[in-house]
């Protein structure tokens, strides 16, 4: 099946774009460029400032220099976000730890996968996770697809490449269909193989996918024009019958966007592009002092001189010549305080880049040298919440993606889907580590703190020992924590070591002995 360039339906659909794409699509190369980094991120985003000649532009161009702190705004995001260990359930299917274990046809696991989306959708918002299986033709067992070397798989699509989608607004508000860009490349055979890279156009729906590919036409010798065109093709197609759509949008932050989604560095690019032009122009300033252009009188240079004849180029052979007759040789330079105002204007744009996500006390108030940041703890406490609301917000988005991974991977086994939520990601983000929860523990034995706050203590301390309790062993342990502390009196002073049963107490009136529990 093809149509030509000159037939509008399929090449109309091939080359369609959600509205919002056209919007957001420079955004995004921006912001990515931004983060990746690299020489050709300079060529376009450091600008040429005013009375600049090409030459010295293209000196400064090829001397510019930055710290990304795009990059490592998204990384310290993610080492935060992942630095407390992800709940997932020992009772899941066991095709879906096998998922777990290998998510990715290159064999990366669901944390590295995780991983990847949440850096993707720090930069431009979304991303999407797109499950599938190697095995295209009729059905088999759990056991024959895995003796076979058939399995479910995972693999991610980045907002640049989510070209058009549509939800089901009078159904189940699901996904009806979305269009995702692909790229192959001919290298299966390493001596005919061109090496080209190919663009393809992949259609999801509820019940199938359709392949597309924009190819050359084959010349029809009755036709007097030789010419060939350029026609979009079907090239494979399949069916599912999964009754959804294979995809799960694992967004920045928790929300219902339909399409625009904010990402993290949404500002924090064009802060740090602001950055490494002020850096190149301080540059320029360091050139100009180390390397004064001279001034002297006209009447000094006698006809016949190089200066005489024209004024010469950039470098340390610069001249300017003025009328000043008995006048002396002078070398200028720019105003130092042009370069401690930029100084003061770069510190400041770097301090509101980690401030934007509460992230001000990994950075330092003046350099990257100097040492940690001197806030006062109030300071400190109020971005800990921002952070912690940030990091509680993509946590939750990713724990919803995970959970709809693990629904889409049971459907694709035909198998029933579980009730229970199998993934959990952590609700606080706080920098307390077991050691500090017992340590609390045993100040709340101390201070002989009631009985049901000394229980919650010791749920948080169960859930940071045993992450990956099973459903059985969990609830068998929060029973014990329930009747744990039974029959004991509240006292004010009781013994040392945390969870002991006290003997005594002590009341304002007096001393009074406490009832010790029979064993």
């Amino acid at each position: 099946m093809s149509i030509s360039k000159n037939d509008d339906p399929l090449r109309t659909f091939y080359e369609r774009r959600h509205p919002e794409y056209h919007r957001l699509a420079p955004v995004w190369r921006f912001l990515q460029a931004t983060y990746d980094g690299g020489r050709a991120w300079f060529a376009d985003n450091i600008f040429k400032f005013h009375k600049e000649g090409q030459q010295e532009f293209n000196d400064r161009l090829n001397r510019a220099y930055r710290f990304n702190h795009t990059r490592e705004t998204v990384d310290l995001v993610q080492k935060y976000l992942f630095k407390a260990p992800v709940s997932r359930s020992e009772d899941a299917p066991q095709v879906v730890k096998d998922f777990w274990e290998n998510s990715t046809l290159s064999n990366l696991n669901i944390d590295s996968l995780m991983r990847m989306s949440t850096a993707s959708n720090s930069v431009k918002g979304r991303a999407a996770i797109f499950v599938d299986n190697n095995m295209r033709e009729g059905g088999m067992t759990i056991a024959e697809a895995r003796a076979a070397g058939i399995r479910i798989y995972a693999y991610l699509i980045t907002a640049t490449d989510l070209l058009d989608y549509a939800w089901d607004e009078e159904g189940d508000g699901g996904l009806l269909w979305v269009k995702v860009r692909e790229f192959v490349r001919d290298d299966k055979d390493p001596i005919a193989s061109c090496g080209d890279i190919i663009e393809r156009v992949r259609l999801w729906t509820r019940k199938e996918w359709i392949l597309f590919e924009e190819v050359e036409s084959e010349v029809d010798p009755l036709k007097r024009s030789k010419k060939k065109q350029k026609v979009i093709r079907e090239i494979d197609r399949g069916e599912h019958n999964l009754d959804v759509v294979p995809c799960v949008f694992v967004d920045h932050n928790v929300g219902d966007a339909p399409y625009a989604v904010p990402g993290l560095i949404d500002d924090i690019g064009y802060l740090d592009r602001a950055v490494a032009n002020y850096l190149s122009n301080l540059d320029a300033i360091i050139q100009d002092q180390t390397f004064s252009q001279l001034a002297m009188p006209a009447q000094a240079v006698m006809p016949g001189d190089d200066e005489y004849d024209a004024v010469l180029s950039m470098g340390t052979k610069r001249v300017f010549l003025f009328d000043g007759a008995g006048g002396k040789p002078e070398y200028l330079s720019p105003d130092p305080k042009q370069a401690q105002i930029i100084l003061t204007v770069i510190e400041k744009i770097i301090n509101e880049i980690y401030h934007t996500v509460g992230l001000a006390g990994e950075r330092t108030k003046q350099d990257n040298a100097v040492g940690i940041d001197n806030s006062s703890g109030v300071a400190k406490a109020y971005d800990f919440e921002r952070v912690n609301s940030l990091l509680l917000s993509k946590a939750q988005s990713c724990e919803n993606a995970e959970n709809k991974l693990v629904q889409l991977v049971c459907k694709w086994a035909n198998i029933a889907i579980p009730t229970d939520k199998l993934v959990q990601y952590p609700l606080t983000f706080d920098v307390m580590r077991l050691a500090d929860e017992l340590s609390v523990g045993e100040a709340l034995g101390k201070l002989a703190a009631p009985n049901e706050v000394r229980r919650e203590q010791m749920r948080q301390i169960v859930d940071k020992l045993f992450p990956r309790l099973k459903k059985d062993l969990r609830e068998a342990m929060e029973k014990d924590i329930k009747t744990w502390l039974e029959g004991e009196d509240l006292v004010l002073n009781p013994p040392s070591s945390f969870g002991s049963k006290p003997a005594t107490s002590r009341s304002r009136q007096g001393s009074v002995t406490a009832k010790t529990p029979t064993k």
